[in-house]
């Protein structure tokens, strides 16, 4: 792969905020993109953004931004690296601005919900685009963070557990080495090499965690209780941890059927094994998921809000799709689609991500799809 020096962040929400601030701290040159150039004028004033700590305290670290700009090609020129950090239902506009602007031999690595690289092929397929591009895709953003203002972001935690997926599988190594450049082991992170873009988009942590605790906690939501913390110990009982776990099983069942390597959400979760006898042993979700660092996130207040508006739609949608088109029961999944559905009076299924939408077939054979990740194409290639 060429030498990153360029790095062009598409987004100007907090989490593009934080990656522009960070590639620009590591000494990359940045372009930050934004649609709105409202989200722009401070960045471009100071000519970066300052980096705050969890307790919104400077930090003294400062991520210079060489170029905070609307034109998105002006943003992607000679650009060898592409940060998509964006909410999901904009993936595909994200995608249809840049794809004339793109450069050989790009990397294109969107984050913050598994799978789309698949969104942006069937874009660039669409728009017959035929420059090698590499597209990649993160399982979750790289960040926990929340923009402070418009040239300042606080950086809540680092992600340290990264699942990096291409489509085509095919070019995951040299796409790897690409972030785990970006995303150094310095910084504690471990970049995961998926199989292919299925691989990361199941281990969404969000669509898995965020929905049963809104569920189940609805009127308290709705009634605007400022104490409730979607990860709290009163929010999360026992029994709607076990919600969580149903889904989280359905969700390995899927990349099992896959012959994907899966690991519980609680292994997931923790990664790093907790020793206090001489024996690694992983704690069970329930002790996974109160932890003293998720405990303190206060929120969410109303129930329209992305904790469903975009994990049950681009999340949950998603398993249930590729578990019929696999034969693969999602019963719980599927339930808690439904009442979202009605606590919203929205049809998610309807807007949702589905294996279609994804330009996949449903009417594939399981051989068929998995050709298809890995080469980008169902034909089957004989020697």
């Amino acid at each position: 792969m060429k030498k990153i020096r360029k790095v062009a962040v598409l987004g100007a929400g907090s989490g593009g905020l934080m990656c522009a601030a960070d590639m620009g701290a590591q000494g990359y040159e940045v372009a930050l993109f934004s649609r709105e150039e409202d989200k722009l004028t401070e960045v471009r004033a100071k000519g970066g953004i300052d980096v705050l700590d969890i307790q919104s305290r400077p930090t003294g670290i400062f991520g210079k931004v060489a170029l905070a700009t609307s034109d998105i090609g002006a943003a992607l020129e000679g650009a060898q690296l592409v940060l998509n950090p964006v909410p999901y239902f904009v993936c595909e506009e994200y995608a249809r601005l840049s794809a004339p602007h793109l450069e050989e031999g790009t990397v294109v690595l969107y984050l913050g919900k598994g799978g789309a690289s698949l969104t942006w092929a069937k874009v660039l397929r669409d728009l017959a685009i035929q420059r090698k591009v590499y597209l990649a895709d993160c399982n979750t953003l790289p960040y926990g963070a929340s923009k402070k203002g418009g040239a300042q972001v606080r950086l809540e935690n680092r992600t340290q557990n990264l699942i990096v997926a291409t489509f085509p599988g095919r070019d995951i190594d040299a796409v790897a080495e690409v972030a785990e450049t970006v995303f150094p082991k310095k910084h504690g992170y471990t970049i995961r090499r998926g199989q292919n873009a299925i691989d990361s988009l199941l281990v969404d942590y969000n669509a898995i965690t965020h929905t049963p605790p809104m569920i189940c906690n609805a009127a308290r939501i709705e009634s605007g209780d400022r104490s409730f913390c979607l990860f709290g110990k009163k929010e999360n009982t026992p029994a709607v941890v076990r919600l969580i776990e149903r889904i989280d099983r359905e969700r390995m069942a899927i990349g099992l059927k896959l012959g994907l390597k899966q690991y519980p959400l609680e292994e997931e979760i923790l990664m790093v094994k907790w020793n206090p006898h001489g024996e690694d042993r992983v704690l069970p979700l329930y002790e996974a998921i109160h932890t003293p660092f998720l405990e303190v996130c206060e929120g969410p207040f109303k129930l329209d809000t992305r904790h469903l508006t975009e994990d049950i739609p681009y999340g949950l949608v998603t398993f249930s799709s590729l578990g019929r088109m696999l034969e693969v029961p999602t019963p719980v999944t599927d339930a808690v689609i439904t009442l979202a559905e009605g606590l919203l009076d929205r049809d998610f299924r309807s807007i949702g991500r589905t294996v279609q939408s994804m330009g996949l077939s449903p009417k594939w054979s399981l051989a068929q799809l998995k050709r298809y990740l890995e080469s980008g194409s169902t034909a089957n290639k004989r020697s």
